[in-house]
């Protein structure tokens, strides 16, 4: 009878606690494991449910504006997408001469206005970038000679930061103006009040053909660069396609240079249609002016928010208490 008696480790139970012993050593307790894996005091309750509610809902929208946020740059094009947004507001979502449209106008004029403040002062660095343009240049001559793209990228940087230097120089006389920096015919807002009778341009103004002249003078040094970076931007996306073609030309995310290539060449054609209009060439609506200043800012918001992303100075995953234990227990 002894000798056909059974037990749970096979015929005879001789190893049953060493087979036993093992397991335990080996494996941790299911319970233990449960435990690990969950809050276990009241401070890591909260962590879990602040991660709960708000990183995993609305984390990434928030996160998103953050790095937007991080640069004057990208604030800029944050603000001229809602200016856009109000200019189309006006034309298509109102009545003519209503409220709600006046309400739009204000908007757009205020941001408009708002947004000089970001392009004070900034024909100093594009003296920096001509100087980096023509180091570009001296590089590609040395590395490819005259015939290569990034030859002849360095000379369409030098050109097209040159036209930078005109634009903002020029924008910002038209600034100055406004306020009553330099003398122009037109009162300054502040000024109406206390000013009386007409006034002439000052000597700045007059030697530059009065305040139109300038501007028609600004929205050509913007459509100059626009037409050296759209150059450039065509000679990159070219060798980025090659170069991708040479490892299979499988997607490599949002930082692809084929997409950053396109979106900023999307972004150009929009400012440069829109400025087209504003030089009387061409004509555009109210609405389609609107649209198209949407989709320059949001093309120039999508590649400020990979700059912010790669240099890594925005936004950071925050890990819970759980999350890093079950990290460590995974490696």
């Amino acid at each position: 009878v002894e000798l056909n008696s059974a037990t749970i480790s096979g015929a005879s139970g001789k190893f049953f606690a060493a087979e036993l012993a093992k397991l335990l050593k080996g494996r941790p307790s299911q319970r233990q494991s449960e435990s690990e894996l969950s809050p276990q005091n009241a401070w890591e309750h909260v962590e879990w449910g602040v991660a709960t509610v708000y990183d995993r809902p609305f984390g990434a929208f928030f996160n998103f504006l953050y790095d937007i946020l991080q640069f004057s740059s990208g604030r800029d094009k944050l603000c001229a997408f809602l200016q856009g947004y109000a200019k189309f507001a006006s034309a298509v979502l109102s009545r003519p001469d209503s409220e709600r449209h006046w309400m739009y106008r204000g908007v757009e004029d205020s941001l408009s206005d708002g947004r000089k403040i970001f392009r004070l002062f900034k024909e100093f660095r594009e003296v920096y970038k001509v100087r980096r343009g023509y180091h570009r240049l001296m590089e590609g001559l040395a590395d490819g000679g005259v015939v290569c793209i990034p030859a002849v990228c360095g000379v369409l940087d030098t050109f097209g930061h040159t036209a930078s230097f005109f634009y903002y120089l020029f924008d910002n006389i038209l600034w100055a103006a406004s306020v009553g920096l330099i003398r122009s015919k037109e009162v300054p807002k502040w000024q109406r009040k206390m000013w009386q009778g007409l006034r002439r341009n000052g000597a700045v103004i007059s030697q530059l053909g009065g305040v139109a002249n300038v501007k028609r003078r600004k929205n050509l040094a913007s459509i100059w660069r626009l037409v050296f970076a759209f150059t450039a931007n065509v000679l990159l996306l070219k060798k980025a396609v090659e170069g991708a073609s040479s490892v299979g030309g499988a997607f490599q995310g949002p930082d692809d240079p084929r997409l950053f290539h396109t979106l900023e060449l999307i972004g150009m054609a929009a400012n440069f249609r829109m400025l087209w209009s504003k030089l009387g060439y061409t004509r555009l609506s109210h609405e389609m002016l609107g649209i198209l200043a949407m989709i320059a800012s949001a093309c120039g918001m999508w590649s400020n928010w990979r700059k912010v992303r790669r240099k890594k100075c925005g936004t950071k995953q925050f890990l819970t208490a759980v999350e890093r234990r079950r990290a460590s227990l995974a490696s």
